[in-house]
């Protein structure tokens, strides 16, 4: 066998008597070699990076090192072992180091390579075929675009990937468009038949949700791992109907404890292999996070009913009913402030708060997002989009999954290396209990 192939010492850029410092050092030495690579462009084969990894999970244990030396050298070990007096003291000695390093506690960053020139080409062809075809090609263009971001995601020089076909992502789009087209018809019909149609419907939000959920867990994997989703309708049915309603009969006041619940239900429901994820995020992270955005708000609309108030008291002043044109005037762009400041501002802080309380088994997830930072990105890819009348959208959105993924890391308890290979042993060994046909992802 090491005459067919490089030993894991030869893959590794080592001695055979390299010590495990040593070993780590080479294995982050290759990792680094592979990412800048992959920055270059120059995409390596995946099978050399598993072979990297094979290598290091080897020589990284003392006593699978142990294992393959002697099946490297067959003949000489037995009399190694039986003929040096220091052996039997240095076995117990050996593990050691393992345990040590299996409470370490080091930080893995998420990095995102893609380029916004390599999505342009991808982004235009996509939206020139759904133009020509009438809006079928939009689920194959929906794949072509997740296999890019997911792809170009890393964790530990090792990129995610997308598996979703474009037919059940064809289904779910007509489903969704046939909903669309009833609930028209019914407005058209008569404000009876539509609120009746409405009734009808809200029960099927949250199935469809479900499917949703399910689909794209099921279609994502991290090193040939797939995650998956095991939420079911009755609570779905909870979040998007119990908390969705109580959020629109106080007139959003409970919106936070929506987003809260929602967030929970999709990271609580989802695994990696056989590992749940865990959001521990509470009630009052999340109402501090929309105080401010509601303020302002509350402030522009006691702003409008005092501009419109002045309106009808005034209409007798020309002066003054000039300066109220020029207010109402100024609405559109109070908006897209809104959309540019305020929207990111959310954004960032939710997903501080979300993904700081999210843990993956003994991981835990670290999420550094800075608020002004994330604002000027959006603002800047904003005023971009309208200079180049949209053509920059795709630049943004590489933008926006490269600064997100900079600031995202795992904190790793132990080995990554180790943690993924009992997830790959474990779902050997459990069978994919979500393989069944998903049919439907409404998802846009």
């Amino acid at each position: 066998m090491a005459a067919l192939e490089a030993t894991f010492y030869e893959v590794l850029g080592i001695e055979p008597g390299a010590t495990l410092a040593e070993i780590k050092s080479a294995y982050g030495h290759q990792l680094k070699h592979f990412r800048e690579r992959i920055n270059a462009q120059d995409r390596p084969d995946p099978a050399l990076l598993d072979r990297v990894h094979e290598a290091f999970s080897t020589l990284g244990d003392p006593l699978a090192r142990q294992a393959y030396d002697a099946s490297l050298n067959p003949e000489p070990a037995p009399v190694v072992i039986e003929t040096a007096p220091p052996a039997p003291p240095s076995i117990p000695a050996a593990p050691a180091t393992p345990a040590a390093d299996a409470d370490e506690i080091h930080e893995e960053n998420f990095s995102f390579t893609g380029d916004g020139g390599e999505y342009f080409r991808i982004w235009i062809v996509n939206l020139l075929l759904s133009i020509v075809t009438l809006g079928i090609y939009s689920a194959w263009a929906k794949v072509r675009r997740e296999q890019y971001f997911h792809r170009n995601l890393l964790l530990d020089g090792s990129g995610f990937d997308y598996h979703g076909l474009p037919i059940p992502i064809l289904k779910g789009r007509i489903v969704a468009f046939l909903l669309l087209v009833g609930l028209s018809t019914a407005q058209n019909i008569s404000p009876l038949l539509y609120g009746v149609a409405l009734l009808l419907l809200l029960p099927v939000v949250p199935w469809l949700a479900v499917k949703a959920f399910r689909f794209r867990a099921h279609n994502t994997s991290y090193r040939g791992l797939r995650f998956s989703f095991h939420g079911t309708y009755r609570q779905a049915l909870t979040v998007f109907i119990g908390y969705g309603l109580l959020a629109m009969i106080t007139f959003w006041l409970a919106f936070p404890l929506f987003y809260r619940q929602l967030r929970k239900f999709v990271l609580d429901n989802t695994r990696f292999g056989s590992t749940p994820f865990e959001c521990a995020v509470t009630i009052g992270a999340i109402y501090r996070i929309f105080l401010f955005p509601a303020l302002i708000m509350l402030l522009l609309m006691v702003g409008l009913i005092i501009v419109v108030i002045s309106a009808f008291a005034g209409r007798e002043n020309p002066l003054l009913m000039m300066l109220l044109g020029a207010a109402f005037m100024l609405i559109p762009l109070l908006l897209i402030s809104i959309q540019a400041l305020l929207v990111p501002y959310v954004q960032a802080r939710t997903a501080n708060a979300v993904w700081n309380s999210t843990s993956l088994g003994p991981h835990a997830f670290i999420s550094r997002l800075p608020i002004g930072g994330y604002i000027g990105l959006t603002v800047v890819n904003w005023l971009a989009i309208i200079g180049t009348l949209g053509l920059f959208i795709p630049w943004a959105r590489v933008r926006v999954a490269r600064y997100r993924a900079e600031h995202l890391a795992i904190a790793v308890s132990g080995s990554l290396d180790d943690f993924l290979a009992a997830e790959a042993t474990a779902a050997s060994a459990l069978g994919d209990e979500t393989a069944e046909m998903f049919d439907l992802d409404i998802g846009l």
